[in-house]
């Protein structure tokens, strides 16, 4: 028999831990694939918008991280597999060098294979995921097409991969003797004597991560550096759960081991997992982040879908908001009178005369630098509002139309504002939050209230393109307003088409000066936009979970199964004894409980916990309170906890008929 007639009958001889191994890398670059076909589709870029790309850019570093530790994870039990094989190998005779080329050979042959099997099948499923995610963004304009760039980036992606797994083995190897590898699967009894100190330490540490997060996201002046805090926070909590969990183990098996009654109810269950501790710690830790993980995602992306209308209901006081400038009169060129006329829904319409002026002594938050503020007249304001704001001449008030909990001072005890011709110094009488405006409408999310005395000097001095007008309009439901806010926005386009010429330097100017100048804002449009990147988000999230899932149960399959020959062995033995057949199987699966339980419930309940401790009005700027977050999070724990109970049910069924 030639050497690789030998690696080829020991390939088929260990079939289905070959079957395993692959299935893993060819599921995870499958996985990469789907994501880089998505990202590098023609136009795709250019026909979404940065929150889409920020989601499919997040899922695709997830994905290489999840590819790594399934990938290692699951050679590492494969390696471990085969050991004592690999150990028999070496004292028949083979050498070093004969191991390192079958270990090259049967990695770079699975990775080969699994690569093009990943190719073939993503370029299938592929098309089935862009045309969901085509669905929900409502994208009409692209076409699928497969790119090169796919194709090429997955195959680089796992070449660091290939090189660490073979590089890591060789090594191994190099290492090691026969009597070594004989002994690999051989574990010490733990060490029964648990450390408090870095329990409480671990716990601590944990308790920190969440409340710095929840007080460093609540402050809304913290938000250019959110993220970084958010990594750092979750690294903490990472490092602290597995010292708690690390120690927390060995004293469970102090605790039952004091309490006598109970530790002999459960006495081989318990010396079972305290003898294989360090494994088990291992998988815990392991299960207990990708709960944590599953949870975190799921809740986040399921309660931005979930409150979709909120969000953009609570975004502003009026349904519909268009501005005009007097420097182009633009609804002079539109017929606003006869949309009105032909809507049915319409409720009430309102216009509101501002003037843009600059203040350049104004504070402001880093990623608004624009400095120009609107003013308008506080009796005008009244009668849109029905307010009785009052304010004397020579003083102002700041209406600040950002969310409720965002405090920014923007002036101190007096306000200056210029325009062209003249300087203007008013008494800060206060600041009012009033969620009049998308605060992303304008340059800055305020309006400064004048007494109507100092209104008309300003307006007497003021350029026509530092004039202007705000229309406003509000529905009976504004979900019916989709017809008339697209016949606004087509009557603005054609207004400014048709002054193009004519009014090309003041168009220019007020392009210059002002955020968004020429704008047709509508809660229909906000609710619609949202509805899309959050129902992606949580398809994308939903799928990352899914995986997650798939990946805990795979682990656990692997630590079960791996312990198969010895617990076959184990209980024979038992049954030797005078063990009887429900003994057994309340073994069996009082094993399988301590497993399992425990790092689903407590990474669920981490999961959750970060979810309500990230303030999704700073982080992500949208009004959605923790209640909701919270509520919505016990659901998904709650399905998790389904699925993960019909797998526990099915795993212990098949473990039995395994070991019996």
């Amino acid at each position: 028999m030639t050497y690789n007639q030998f690696i080829f009958k020991a390939v088929l001889y260990n079939f289905r831990k070959y079957l395993a191994y692959f299935f893993c890398i060819t599921f995870s670059m499958t996985v990469f694939f789907l994501f880089t076909a998505i990202w590098f589709t023609p136009n795709f870029n250019e026909h979404t918008s940065a929150g889409t790309q920020q989601i499919v850019q997040i899922a695709g570093v997830i994905s290489c991280v999840f590819s790594i530790f399934i990938i290692t994870y699951s050679y590492q039990q494969f390696f471990k597999s085969r050991t004592k094989e690999l150990a028999i190998l070496l004292s028949y005779g083979l050498l070093h060098r004969d191991m390192k080329k079958m270990i090259i050979f049967e990695n770079s042959f699975i990775f080969l294979t699994s690569l093009i099997v990943a190719l073939i099948s993503g370029s299938v499923f592929s098309r089935l995921i862009f045309m969901i995610t085509t669905s929900i963004l409502a994208i009409e304009d692209i076409h699928f097409s497969l790119t090169f760039q796919s194709f090429l980036w997955t195959t680089i992606a796992f070449i660091p991969i290939y090189a660490l797994i073979v590089g890591l083995t060789l090594m191994k190897m190099k290492n090691n003797h026969v009597t070594n590898l004989l002994k690999t699967n051989r574990v010490k009894e733990m060490n029964r004597e648990g450390n408090r100190f870095f329990m409480v330490i671990g716990l601590v540490i944990i308790i920190t991560s969440f409340t710095l997060l929840t007080i460093y996201t609540s402050d809304f002046s913290n938000v250019d550096s959110m993220r970084e805090v958010i990594l750092l926070a979750v690294a903490l909590c990472i490092v602290g759960v597995y010292l708690f969990l690390s120690q927390l183990m060995s004293l469970l098996y102090m605790f039952f081991n004091r309490k006598g009654k109970l530790f002999h109810q459960h006495i081989l269950p318990l010396t079972e997992f305290a003898s294989k501790f360090v494994q088990n710690r291992t998988i815990i830790f392991m299960v207990c982040l990708l709960s944590m993980g599953t949870v975190f995602f799921s809740t986040l992306s399921y309660t931005l879908y979930h409150q979709s209308y909120a969000i953009a209901d609570n975004e502003q006081l009026f349904d519909v908001m268009m501005k005009d400038y007097e420097a182009v009169h633009l609804a002079e060129q539109m017929k606003i009178d006869q949309l009105l006329a032909q809507e049915e829904h319409i409720a009430d319409t309102h216009i509101l005369h501002v003037a843009y002026l600059y203040a350049p002594e104004m504070d402001h938050t880093p990623w608004r630098t624009n400095k120009h503020v609107m003013a308008a007249s506080v009796e005008e304001m009244n009668g849109v509002l029905g307010t009785n704001y009052s304010v004397d001449q020579g003083h102002a008030i700041i209406i600040d139309f950002n969310q409720q909990y965002e405090t920014v001072t923007y002036f101190t005890d007096t306000i200056l504002i210029e325009n062209n011709q003249s300087r203007y110094t008013y008494v800060n009488q206060g600041t009012e939050q009033y969620k009049l405006f998308d605060r992303y409408v304008f340059s800055q999310p305020i309006v400064i209230l004048l007494n109507e005395a100092d209104m008309k000097t300003i307006v007497t001095d003021a350029s026509t393109y530092e004039l202007g007008t705000i229309y406003m309009f509000t529905f009976d439901d504004w979900l019916r307003s989709g017809a008339f806010v697209s016949e606004l926005k087509s009557e603005l386009d054609s207004a400014l088409e048709g002054i193009a010429d004519q009014k090309r330097e003041a168009i220019e100017t007020i392009k210059e000066r002002y955020n968004q100048p020429f704008i047709v804002h509508s809660k229909y449009d906000r609710y619609h936009h949202t509805k899309q990147v959050s129902g992606f988000a949580l398809f994308i999230m939903s799928f990352i979970s899914i995986l997650f899932v798939i990946t805990a149960c795979i682990v656990l399959y692997f630590k079960t199964f791996a312990d198969a020959e010895s617990d076959r062995q184990k209980l024979r033995l038992l049954r030797s004894v005078g063990i009887t057949s429900s003994e057994i199987k309340a073994y069996i699966y009082t094993k399988l409980k301590m497993l399992i339980v425990l790092p689903i419930i407590f990474g669920s309940l981490l999961g959750l916990c970060l979810s309500v401790a990230i303030n999704l009005y700073n982080v992500a700027e949208i009004e959605v309170h923790n209640g909701k977050i919270f509520a919505n999070g016990l659901k998904i724990i709650s399905l998790y906890f389904v699925v993960i109970g019909v797998y526990y049910y099915w795993l212990r069924m098949t473990y039995r008929r395994t070991v019996e």
